[in-house]
């Protein structure tokens, strides 16, 4: 059993790996984030067998106590914030989610538990780490110059497998610390020379990015490495070192060939000085859109201290907390709603209360006190590894000052990998054989499992039938178009129900075929999942219009626009609801405020919203 045990480790930690960072779909509605977190459950379900597998043998790994007692605390507040919001107003739409990301990453560290002791298998994981980052830092490099987008989908150049260049950057700040391990424990020459080539491409990569935080974490990260293991410093490596990291910054102050495919991209093409002077200005949109995130995170908290609104909720109460501002600060729109609060502390907190916010940094409390135990033992690899995990940690720690790596699939893996580098206690060892118990904790991992495959090709083919759907509608604008649509929406809804995308999107549909009752009922699924969302909020008023229910289209207008002030569609369907309603003073006001918005509006989309509902309420006969 410890044999089978190593090898499905080798396979869960390893697999989470490649597949989660390389892995994408462009046939997907989300092609990055679908499939990857697909793979990282069913991987760390995997890594969840293997330990329980290798636990059913004498002498078998135990996990340190400190780690045990923080990830105990992280579960426990998780299920009782979960118990508290499903009886709530708003209900736990996606706490199944957020346990299973916890879950995830802890599955992931379980895998990698069961190697401690086997130098061999922990230096191929390393090495595996080392080339799948070198492997999206190629890609990225290549589209960086041109050279070729591989029919990657993308969000931002240079986004590689993420699409995005941000969350790539941050793999790559995450990736570097772990690469290191193999550079500088290696023993072989060609060995070295492999993770040192590594490390370059994901530096270079790194800089083309432009990502500000992640070049922050990636240098707190190297210096926590270097520091832990200076005493293997060498003229040779500290040389290498400083052309890596000269080359780099090469790479980001010189601008990229200008695309006009990319021109609404000022970060890309800014002149290095202005990117660097805009990384410390107090009134540019990132920073103000940050600090109005984590402003109204504190408010949820205070309103919310004990058990928080419940696990992945913050994304579905927030818009109650955007006004006043949102528009002002950039936090929501009538086209973009966060997701994250961009601070995992500050939104674990909001989600799951103090005591949530406390489990967690009780945790990170456990990882430090286990790190140290590690290097006082000074034992050569295990050094090395510990100060890899420690600087993957840190980098990681640092990263979610200002952005989500604990809520992302490849960060994720990266934690559990860093994680499970560190868990075991080397002096602790159970020299007890479980029997039947143990055999019983085997059987649930096999159960979680089936459970994470079925989970995975859920979502999967509800994304795949949610992009289907939006595929249907770009080359045909009609009713053609908007049927196939609908149909695709359906088998979508059939694999995940509880989708919102896809109930406000069928909403939005019906009523373009005329067919409001269906619509109205969709919209009312979609505010069951998300009753916060003034989108959907918006769908149901335009739905009750369309059937001649003025006074609840009204009703339902004003509770768009209580939650997104400047919304120029909410405002529309209201100035129409309230001439069926006969409230002329009504109507005009908002036609007023829409003629207002489409000159004033802080945004460029909302303006040209405005613009354009304040033109057809023109156009509407007298």
């Amino acid at each position: 059993m410890k044999a089978a045990a190593t090898r499905l480790a080798l396979l869960a930690a390893p697999g989470a790996v490649i597949l989660v960072l390389l892995v994408y779909a462009p046939a997907l509605s989300a092609p990055f984030l679908v499939p990857k977190f697909a793979a990282l459950e069913i991987t760390a379900a995997l890594g969840w067998l293997a330990l329980a597998a290798r636990r059913t043998t004498a002498p078998a790994p135990r996990w340190a106590r400190p780690i045990v007692v923080g990830g105990a605390l992280v579960f426990a507040t998780s299920a009782l914030s979960w118990g508290v919001g499903r009886a709530g107003s708003v209900g736990a739409p996606y706490a199944g989610a957020a346990i299973a990301r916890l879950g995830a990453l802890f599955g992931v560290a379980a895998g990698v538990s069961v190697l401690d002791g086997s130098e061999r298998p922990r230096r191929r994981l390393l090495a595996t780490v080392a080339v799948a980052a070198a492997t999206v830092a190629a890609v990225g490099l290549l589209q960086h110059v041109g050279f070729s987008r591989l029919s990657i989908p993308v969000l931002s150049v240079p986004g590689s497998t993420f699409g995005n260049r941000n969350l790539a950057a941050e793999v790559m700040a995450m990736a570097l610390p772990l690469g290191g391990a193999v550079a500088v424990g290696a023993e072989a020459r060609e060995e070295r020379a492999a993770g040192l080539l590594a490390i370059s491409l994901e530096l270079a990569y790194l800089g083309v990015t432009r990502a500000r935080g992640a070049w922050l974490a990636a240098a707190v990260g190297l210096v926590t490495v270097l520091w832990l293991l200076r005493h293997r410093w060498s003229p040779r490596l500290v040389a290498i070192g400083v052309v890596g990291v000269s080359l780099a910054a090469i790479a980001a102050a010189v601008p990229p060939r200008f695309d006009p495919r990319d021109e609404g991209d000022s970060k890309r093409y800014a002149p290095i000085v202005a990117f660097v002077e805009a990384s410390v200005d107090p009134d540019s949109p990132a920073l103000r859109t940050r600090t109005g995130l984590w402003r109204r995170t504190l408010e949820i908290i205070r309103d919310h201290p004990w058990t928080g609104v419940g696990p992945g909720n913050w994304p579905v109460v927030f818009p109650r907390y955007a006004e006043p501002g949102a528009a002002t600060d950039r936090v929501l729109s009538a086209t973009l709603a966060p997701r994250q609060a961009h601070n995992d502390l500050l939104e674990r907190t909001a989600e799951t209360g103090v005591p949530g916010g406390a489990a967690l940094l009780a945790l990170v409390a456990g990882v430090i006190v286990q790190c140290r135990r590690r290097l006082c033992t000074d034992l050569g690899r295990t050094r090395v590894e510990t100060a890899a995990a420690a600087g993957s940690m840190t980098a990681m720690v640092t990263l979610s000052m200002a952005s989500f790596p604990l809520e992302m699939p490849a960060t994720i893996t990266l934690t559990g990998i860093a994680l499970g580098l560190i868990a075991v206690d080397g002096r602790d060892v159970d020299a007890r054989p479980h029997g039947m118990r143990a055999m019983a904790v085997v059987l649930v991992a096999a159960v979680c499992v089936v459970g994470a495959a079925v989970r995975g090709e859920r979502s999967v083919r509800a994304s795949l039938r949610l992009g289907d759907a939006e595929r249907a509608i770009r080359p045909d604008h009609g009713f053609a178009g908007d049927a196939a649509a609908i149909d695709a929406l359906r088998r979508s809804l059939d694999a995940n129900p509880a989708s919102f995308d896809a109930n406000h999107r069928e909403a939005e549909l019906l009523l373009r075929v005329k067919r409001p009752a269906e619509s109205k009922v969709a919209a009312q699924r979609a505010l069951s999942i998300e009753p916060e969302s003034p989108n959907a909020w918006a769908s149901l008023a335009a739905a009750e219009l369309a059937m001649g229910e003025s006074a609840a289209s009204i009703r339902a207008a004003s509770e768009a626009l209580d939650r997104l002030n400047d919304y120029p569609f909410a405002l529309s369907v209201r100035a129409r609801a309230e001439d069926a309603a006969a409230d002329a003073p009504g109507a005009e006001r908002d036609r007023e405020r829409l003629t207002r918005l489409a000159t004033d509006a802080p945004d460029e989309a909302t303006r040209r919203a405005a613009r354009s509902f304040a033109l057809q309420e023109e156009a509407r006969p007298p």
